[in-house]
């Protein structure tokens, strides 16, 4: 999809590219940071609440709720699609540069 760059009319296409592509990488990295940090807290808070209580109920319900976002088909594809644009994002940016080297 992205050969050595021969132009700088393609190099200009490949740095626009880079960034539509790193604006979606950016959201899905945000999305998941935020889902995992959201669980972290849980965990935490869930060790310092007596076990019986209310709130280690409500706050063990959101816990597990979040594991099942995690294991949906939808949060698969956005992991799979991150890892995807990671490595088209590494690959442009390879070509681009190496195209500059020259």
């Amino acid at each position: 999809l992205y050969p050595p760059i021969s132009s700088p009319g393609t190099r200009q296409r490949y740095k626009a590219d880079f960034g539509q592509e790193l604006r979606r990488y950016k959201e899905l990295c945000a999305h998941m940071d935020g889902l995992n940090e959201r669980l972290a807290q849980l965990a935490a808070q869930l060790d310092q609440v007596p076990e019986d209580s209310a709130q280690y109920q409500a706050l063990a319900e959101e816990y597990n709720h979040l594991k099942d976002v995690k294991r949906s088909p939808e949060y698969q594809d956005k992991k799979r699609e991150s890892k995807t644009l990671r490595n088209k994002l590494f690959h442009i940016k390879r070509m681009v540069s190496d195209y500059d080297k020259l």
